[in-house]
Parts: structure tokens; C-alpha cells; sequence
């Protein structure tokens, strides 16, 4: 496998994965994801949601179209969760889902460039371009292969990932936002044009009546990093719920998802010092 990995590679034990196969693969995933899956290629990451009926999110999923099936990638708390999700609604479809803990391993490889989004596979290695300003792409590979701990690695990769505005949903998030807070349409991960799939039609009458009030926003503060949907305060009013956060040197840096009626108040963590949060730039227009 070194002939196949020739970058520096480290384990991403944040993240898991989900295989679906079998001749109605895409078509079963049509129905349960926002993205519309007819546009999936394999020389293409793809973002999606996977969503209650009541529209609210329950995993953000990076998608790529394999060999043998098509790979779900998602934090790895949520794995066994999502696949009896999903396996409810397979009813007569030819499609098999199963996890991907034992076929696959996760890990980035460091010094290795690939433009965002692009998705190459060789001798049952994906490589990924994760859509980050670094230089590693994200590694996906046989079990047989061994990837080292690297805990500053995985820190910094997560630290790339805030910085990118990527969306993410952990246990205590799950069902906690529709796409739109989490800019999943701004990047792509939503299609209004496609038929029916569960959770359609909350988000889709979010979008056409234009009620997308609250909005995934960066920020960083002088506290250590706060566990997912900490609540965020302007004066005594909920402002809104973390969404993911990393340590830094200067403390922490954080994604929340904020009430746009809020975003130009002073806000706050609701931990002992009540921090305040400073707003940093997004690498996308939040509208």
C-alpha cells in the first residue's frame, strides 16, 4: 500500500463512513438526500443532507461514487445511526447499506494538492480534494492500511474545516437545524429542481418563500473550544447553537448557527465567563 499512498498519511478518526450499493444505489439515495444524485460523478466529491420528515438535519454527508458502490462519509458517531435510518426506507429497492468500518480506513495525506472537490480512485484508494485551503486531500482506503495517530494533524484539519465553512452534525446536533442554517444550499449540497425526498418539503418551502432566518457564522474566543449546540446569548436572548469548534493557541475558533437579527449584537457563550465571541471572516457569501 506505500506504492499507492506516497504522501506523509495520518488517521482522521473523526470520520466514518457508510457504503450503498447495488443496481438501485443512486436512485434509493434520490429519495433520502438533498443533493440530486443524478448529477454524481466519480471525479466529483458532492455534499448533501440527510434529513427527518420534519426537514431537520440528520447527518451532512460527503458523497463519492466508487468502484464498488457509492461512499457516505460522515462523522463517525453517526455511522450505525444513519445506516438503520437509511435501511428503513430500502423496502423493495436493490440497494445494500452497511458500514464502512469494516472496509475502510480515513486518514489525510499531508503535501498532497488536489483541486476541491475532485475524487480519484487507484487500486481501491479515493482521493480526495477536500474542499479546504491546505495542501493534503482526504484518504480513503482498505483496512489492511495502516495510518498513524496524529492528534495535531487531526486538530489542524479540523481547524482548516471551520476556517472553510464546512458544515458539520454530531449526536448532540442531530435534528438540531434545517440545511439552510448550516449553508448547505450555499455550497452547493441542495437541489430545489429534483423530486421528492424526505424532508423535501420543509426545505424547499424555506427556500421559496425565503424564510432563511438564521445563518452558520464563524467566530473566535478566548475560552477553550465549546461542545457542539452550546447555546450562544445576545443579553438574556438565545442567539443561537454552536455547530463545531476547534482549539487554538489564542483559545478557540467555532462555527454557530446565529439568528441574522442577532449577528450585529454582542454575543456570547453561555459557559462560566460568559465569553464573548469576536466574528471572523467567511470564504463565501452568507446571505
Amino acid at each position: 500500500m506505500s506504492e499507492i499512498l506516497p504522501f506523509p498519511t495520518a488517521a482522521l478518526p473523526r470520520f466514518g463512513s457508510i457504503l450503498v450499493s447495488g443496481a438501485d444505489a443512486r436512485d434509493f439515495l434520490q429519495g433520502q438526500l438533498s443533493f440530486d444524485m443524478q448529477r454524481l460523478t466519480r471525479q466529483r466529491l458532492e455534499l448533501a443532507s440527510c434529513n427527518s420528515p420534519q426537514g431537520r438535519v440528520q447527518a451532512i454527508v460527503w458523497m463519492v461514487e466508487r468502484s464498488d458502490g457509492i461512499l457516505l462519509i460522515v462523522p463517525a458517531e453517526l455511522v450505525d445511526a444513519i445506516v438503520m435510518r437509511l435501511r428503513k426506507y430500502v423496502m423493495r429497492a436493490k440497494a445494500k447499506i452497511e458500514s464502512g468500518a469494516g472496509h475502510f480506513v480515513i486518514g489525510g495525506a499531508a503535501n498532497d494538492a488536489r483541486p476541491p472537490r475532485t475524487h480519484d480512485e487507484r487500486d481501491g484508494v479515493s482521493f480526495i480534494g477536500w474542499p479546504v485551503a491546505t495542501t493534503s486531500s482526504l484518504i480513503v482506503a482498505p483496512t489492511v492500511t495502516k495510518l498513524p495517530d496524529d492528534a495535531q494533524f487531526a486538530a489542524d484539519w479540523l481547524r482548516a474545516e471551520i476556517r472553510a465553512g464546512l458544515p458539520q452534525v454530531y449526536l448532540q446536533t442531530h435534528e438540531a437545524f434545517v440545511a439552510q442554517m448550516l449553508n448547505v444550499d450555499l455550497l452547493e449540497g441542495i437541489s430545489f429542481e429534483k423530486g421528492c425526498y424526505t424532508g423535501q418539503e420543509i426545505i424547499a418551502r424555506t427556500h421559496f418563500r425565503g424564510t432563511v432566518k438564521r445563518r452558520m457564522i464563524a467566530f473566535q474566543a478566548a475560552c477553550p473550544p465549546p461542545s457542539p449546540a452550546t447555546r450562544i446569548v445576545s443579553g438574556e436572548a438565545h442567539a443561537g447553537d454552536v455547530v463545531d469548534a476547534v482549539a487554538t493557541p489564542q483559545g478557540c475558533e467555532l462555527l454557530a448557527v446565529i439568528s441574522l437579527t442577532e449577528l450585529q449584537k454582542e454575543l456570547r457563550l453561555v459557559d462560566a465567563d460568559g465569553t464573548a465571541l469576536q466574528r471572523m471572516p467567511m470564504p463565501y457569501e452568507v446571505t
